[in-house]
């Protein structure tokens, strides 16, 4: 079977090491994965600064290309464009929703429970309530930044 590199770097998380920093192993490797991207746009970022100075200003044809270079690097850092690579798998999060159709407030949660461990709460839960039902949600982790603390 083949590995990823998620997986071998899952392997290589311990829960302890998870939990000494308040998260899962999952949530860890997702956050050095954002800090890697982070990383990369703003080496890209840079390049295309870079780029758009070298183009110079000596005629139209190369004001233009500096220009459109420019605004990439810029829509780039403003999060308005994204490279490729950068859009992989989203965190799913897993819940039982109690009532059919009821409310999101309705939605037992435990989070960085698997999908498997959730399966078997729904089991456990269907013998007294059989309406119970698996839900999923994606949750998206960007960057950490600096706030402001009260």
């Amino acid at each position: 079977m083949s590995e990823s590199a998620r997986y071998n770097l899952l392997a290589a998380v311990s829960f302890n090491d998870a939990a000494n920093a308040g998260s899962t192993p999952e949530e860890l490797v997702d956050a050095y994965r954002l800090e890697v991207i982070a990383d990369r746009d703003a080496q890209i970022i840079a390049w295309l600064e870079k780029k758009a100075r070298e183009e110079g200003t000596s005629n139209k044809e190369r004001r233009t290309r500096a220009d459109a270079i420019a605004r990439m690097a810029d829509k780039l850092s403003r999060g308005a464009v994204r490279p490729p690579l950068s859009t992989g798998p989203d965190a799913i999060e897993y819940g039982i929703r109690v009532t059919s159709n009821g409310p999101d407030s309705e939605v037992l949660r435990y989070p960085g429970d698997s999908r498997s461990d959730i399966e078997d709460r729904l089991t456990r839960h269907r013998t007294g309530n059989p309406d119970a039902h698996l839900v999923q949600r994606t949750v998206r982790h960007s960057k950490w930044t600096e706030t402001a603390s009260t």
